[in-house]
């Protein structure tokens, strides 16, 4: 009743859906400048700008990127932003119009209600994960939105909708999954078109060449994202425990730190580790209480009731939803055969983060928005002979439909909201801090070495400049994901000794107090970071200088 109330008050007060549209682009794209003004970027940001910045072709850049694990397009776009400018502002700038593109399509196109559009626009995966933070992302969503947006006219030509899947298989590993997904579905909904004689006679040339494009694009996908055989992508990380050196777990995975799994004794914790990822795109609560809230759900530390109260709302989430789509078997297809596929990916592959958590509640809406292409069939309920009572629950499910919709749209505004607000008054990453200091303090041409070297280049990119990376062993600006190896400080310590035999000095770019000590060193510490959103981008900066010969012998 009261999602009926607030549709009808946004009804008299836009008298048309332009309205409402011109000013949800205009708040939308407003917050944005004020957020990514106001945004540190991080490492994963600033490496991909540092790729494009620092190739000097287009073949040079497709070499660079074969320790990437990501296709081409991205970078691509950032390539040619590159060649005008090297200021990194031109990204963000160019990413945040990517997104507000989002925006216009879902509000100007998709299916859904007016208050709906409002809760999606501010929502954590559009207002900030997708806006803020540039990365590849953004792209995919309004690729897919956009596939979307043009499915209706599949029955006219085929050629849009196979450029627009080339596009987003190309954009990261999560669009070239759901680019086959969409795939499969459109070959389905060609295979059970009652007229598929008519369509293909009269259609198949514009068939065959969409299948080719689409086929070449995929493979062109899939070929750049096969990494080299030497590709290290966890290597060379380390965290400080109290002087001592330990391996830092991925930060790219999720550990659900503090998991008590002992009521699920039959399953290992991976796969329900892995099954959580469902719930994370659904429900993208932070947790509240801790100053580093980016990647956290506030559930997921709690204790063994909250993870099965989670577990259970997880198969509720799927059963609904299938029980939504069940009068649309081509959708229902998608969608089902979909969270199989992604989570199979996170279990054998990359269990990956909330960012790629994410693409799996988009998958959702896409299936909601294109189901309502097709009129309802009872076929599935047929097949299966629900009784009446099942029936009558259907119905319900499908009555409860924006109600269920508009809940879980709340629940990432309220998620956006906190996000946005804490990335505007904290420091997301303490990179540009440093950056600052050493240009303020006029140590820019003093030999600079960063450790680990994954979180060191967005240093590299605000001074513009390069950084030698021991783990690596380069000198440069981006890491190069190959042939790493995890160093202890001591090892750090010792190779800018070997370093600075020729130099005297070095600035030491470290993510972690030193507490090391050499008698032919003078470690001298000069600055700290703010402590940064990001859990490893607080920094330490030292001056390392060598003794005097004699200088133990000095009265």
């Amino acid at each position: 009743m009261a999602t009926i109330q607030i549709e009808n008050y946004l009804n008299s007060t836009f008298k048309s859906n332009n309205a409402l549209r011109n000013w949800l682009i205009l708040l939308f794209f407003s917050l944005g400048m004020i957020g990514i003004l106001h945004h540190e970027m991080w490492r994963d940001e600033l490496q991909s700008w540092l790729i494009a910045k620092d190739s000097s072709s287009m073949i040079d850049l497709f070499n660079n990127l074969r320790y990437e694990g990501h296709p081409a397009l991205w970078h691509t776009c950032l390539y040619l932003i590159t060649r005008f400018t090297h200021n990194p502002l031109a990204m963000q700038i160019f990413h945040l119009l990517l997104a507000t593109g989002v925006i216009y399509v879902f509000i100007e196109f998709s299916p859904f209600t007016r208050f709906q559009k409002i809760l999606f626009t501010f929502g954590y995966f559009p207002f900030y994960e997708y806006s803020i933070i540039s990365r590849s992302y953004s792209l995919g969503i309004l690729l897919i939105f956009i596939f979307c947006g043009l499915y209706p006219t599949r029955n006219r030509s085929y050629l849009p909708l196979a450029a627009v899947l080339v596009l987003l298989a190309n954009t990261h590993a999560y669009g070239l999954i759901i680019a086959l997904l969409l795939t499969m579905t459109l070959i389905l909904d060609g295979f059970l078109d009652p007229d598929i004689k008519i369509l293909f006679n009269t259609k198949k040339w514009n068939i065959v060449v969409s299948l080719a494009i689409v086929a070449f694009g995929i493979l062109m996908a899939i070929f750049q994202i096969i990494p080299p055989d030497d590709a290290d992508f966890e290597g060379g990380v380390i965290q400080v425990d109290n002087g001592g050196a330990l391996p830092l777990v991925n930060n790219y995975l999720i550990e659900d730190k503090g998991a008590d799994w002992r009521y699920f004794p039959f399953l290992n914790k991976r796969l329900l580790t892995t099954i959580v990822i469902i719930w994370r795109s659904y429900i993208p609560i932070p947790n509240f209480f801790q100053y580093q809230f980016w990647n956290t759900n506030i559930l997921l530390n709690g204790n063994s009731i909250a993870r099965i109260f989670f577990i259970l709302i997880i198969i509720i989430i799927l059963l609904y939803s299938t029980a939504l789509l069940i009068r649309k078997p081509i959708v229902l297809f998608l969608y089902l055969s979909g969270n199989c596929v992604f989570v199979f990916f996170s279990y054998t592959k990359y269990i990956g983060q909330l960012r790629h958590h994410g693409h799996l509640f988009f998958l959702f809406l896409a299936c909601l928005w294109i189901s309502s292409c097709y009129i309802k069939s009872d076929f599935l309920i047929e097949k299966f002979n629900c009784s009446q009572k099942i029936l009558a629950r259907l119905n319900l499910v499908e009555r409860s439909k924006n109600v269920y919709l508009s809940g879980i749209l709340l629940v990432h505004v309220i998620a956006g909201l906190f996000a946005f607000s804490m990335d505007l008054n904290y420091t997301f990453s303490g990179s540009k801090e440093v950056a600052n200091y050493i240009e303020q303090q006029g140590l820019k041409d003093y030999v600079l070495v960063g450790s680990p070297d994954l979180t060191a280049p967005p240093v590299a990119a605000f001074l513009n400049r390069k950084i030698y990376y021991f783990e690596s062993d380069i000198y440069g600006t981006f890491v190069v994901w190959k042939n790493r190896k995890l160093l202890t400080p001591i090892e750090v310590i010792d190779g800018v000794a070997r370093l600075i035999k020729k130099n005297n000095k070095a600035l030491l770019i470290l993510n972690y107090k030193l507490q090391v000590k050499r008698k032919d060193l003078n470690i001298s510490f000069l600055f700290k970071s703010s402590q940064s959103i990001v859990r490893d981008e607080t920094y330490y900066l030292y001056l390392i200088e060598k003794k005097p010969v004699n200088s133990d012998l000095a009265p």
